[in-house]
């Protein structure tokens, strides 16, 4: 198994004239693409990027944001992305816990940026901004920067290629930290999961502060294929998007499906070039719906980022199943108890690394939190499932406080703390409720402070302020005293179900002229 560089070296040396990525009517080749890693990491070396450097990116979905992250991974540096979507208290937040030297961001992210590092505590973090501390060109136009190119540096599968961020849906947002071994076995088990063929094309339209686009690079490295990419998700253009690049493979992602088939039916929606639908979450009472409409194949799998990409696969089209695990994986369910429990009943799903090194490290800087999830040798995933006779898993939900919304994972934490900032708030305690579009909307209990008064609408305003949009509450309900436990902590269990006297933003919105709080970035449409 090859390391990035020698990917990059070898496809350019095997396929220099086959297109790697296509963007925008624009396309760079193999041969290309290590023509601007080299360049692009001497000029990372010129604005001193060494070996081990943490290095944080905060950049859309553009062919300059790939060359980048290939060309810190070229010289040896550590890349952590950061979601487009958060705002300066967010940015802050992972600036304060992983401590990069520097930071790239593009154009339109540097007032935010500069804002943030004025602060003293991030005094000796460098700002570069892509176009202007990093001379990247066009994907169609090589560039060469004064000190030419850069050797690459001699790294092995066991170095620290990223440092991801999670959701934080238990607490504070924890830093995973993934090796190359790690990529490249989740890259290899995502193209199993796919069947990528040489001649396929791959629709990547994840953000790349998800993993599961950068999976989609590697694919393309290990396997010669090419990736049609764009800059973000759109529901009403996807499938023209797909025809107009000839794409095989298509990710699915949290949502995805229940929203393109929300789409009104269109007499050509089975003709599209699409030969596979890969990922994982497909909702099992829209899988065979979404094969049928479409044509395609839906290939389902199960991950996370404490253990791998995908520790399961399910090749045999089994229904709502997420397989079985990977060659590099055994897995088995446990109760409350720690035992292990027979089929068809629910409990944690706990899986183990037949294969040194392909899971996770740790949490950065964070060996309590490391090892609640690490423990003798296994990774306790916090998700609930069990297995049927015929050995095939199943996922039944979070058993940690977490919610998932418009295919994102959102901490419900990070959510109450802006909230319980807000002057007129004594506390808060946030919970998802079923939403129609196959995940969770978000409904805020709020306990005002003494002798407060605080409208919904103005909540929501201090909410846009500090909060990416999908992480906006949609019901808010005010409460006079919480239920709690011996503890005093909320005991949100216990916290009421009925929707019918809550205060609903999106109803909210079709009565009145309240604005949708919608991102400034990105935003599925």
């Amino acid at each position: 198994m090859h390391t990035l560089w020698q990917l990059i070296d070898h496809q350019a040396s095997s396929r220099a004239d086959k297109t790697f990525l296509k963007f925008n009517g624009e396309t760079l080749t193999f041969g290309a693409l290590r023509e601007q890693v080299t360049c692009i990491a001497a000029a990372l070396r010129t604005q001193g990027v060494t070996a081990g450097d943490r290095i944080m990116l905060l950049m859309e979905n553009h062919p300059d944001h790939v060359v980048i992250y290939l060309a810190l991974a070229w010289i040896g540096a550590v890349s952590i992305e950061l979601s487009t979507h958060l705002k300066r208290s967010g940015i802050a937040l992972q600036l304060e816990d992983s401590l990069p030297a520097a930071i790239i961001v593009d154009p339109d992210f540097a007032a935010d940026a500069a804002a943030i590092l004025a602060q003293p505590e991030f005094s000796h973090i460098r700002l570069m901004i892509r176009g202007t501390g990093i001379p990247i060109a066009s994907a169609a136009r090589p560039i060469e920067p004064p000190n030419g190119k850069v050797d690459a540096f001699a790294s092995t599968l066991d170095r620290i290629q990223a440092i991801s961020y999670t959701s934080g849906t238990t607490g504070r947002p924890k830093g995973v930290v993934m090796t190359e071994r790690y990529f490249q076995i989740g890259a290899k088990n995502a193209a199993i999961l796919a069947d990528v063929r040489p001649d396929d094309v791959m629709f990547l339209w994840e953000p790349f502060y998800h993993m599961a686009a950068w999976m989609t690079v590697i694919i393309a490295l290990q396997s010669g294929v090419s990736i049609a990419l764009v800059d973000r998700f759109s529901a009403s253009r996807c499938w023209d998007q797909i025809r107009a690049s000839k794409a095989t493979l298509f990710h699915y992602l949290g949502g995805a499906m229940n929203i393109l088939l929300k789409q009104p039916p269109q007499a050509g929606d089975r003709d599209n070039p699409i030969r596979v639908a890969w990922g994982a979450a497909a909702p099992a009472g829209s899988w065979r719906e979404f094969e049928t409409r479409f044509g395609v194949v839906v290939r389902e799998g199960y991950g996370i980022s404490e253990a791998q990409n995908f520790t399961h696969l399910n090749l045999e089209g089994r229904l709502g199943s997420i397989g079985k695990p990977t060659q590099e994986f055994e897995s088995w369910l446990v109760g409350e108890d720690g035992r292990v429990l027979p089929p068809r009943t629910i409990g944690e799903l706990v899986v183990r690394a037949k294969v040194p090194g392909v899971e996770m490290r740790g949490y950065f800087n964070a060996p309590e939190k490391t090892a609640e999830v690490l423990r003798h040798g296994c990774i306790y995933t916090g998700d609930l499932g069990y297995q049927d006779e015929d050995g095939y898993f199943y996922y039944s939900g979070r058993k940690k406080d977490s919610l998932r919304r418009r295919g994102e994972n959102v901490s419900a934490w990070e959510v109450e703390r802006v909230i319980n900032t807000h002057p007129a708030v004594e506390e808060s305690a946030v919970v998802g409720v079923p939403s129609d579009m196959g995940e969770q909307d978000i409904r805020v209990f709020v306990k005002l402070a003494p002798e407060a008064t605080l409208d919904p609408t103005t909540l929501m305003r201090w909410c846009e302020r500090d909060l990416a949009y999908y992480q906006i509450p949609r019901y808010v309900d005010f409460v006079d005293e919480f239920p709690r436990g011996p503890t005093q902590r909320i005991l949100k269990t216990k916290l009421p179900t009925d929707l019918a006297n809550s205060w609903d933003f999106e109803q909210q919105k079709s009565q009145t002229s309240i604005v949708s709080p919608t991102p400034t970035r990105r935003e599925a449409k």
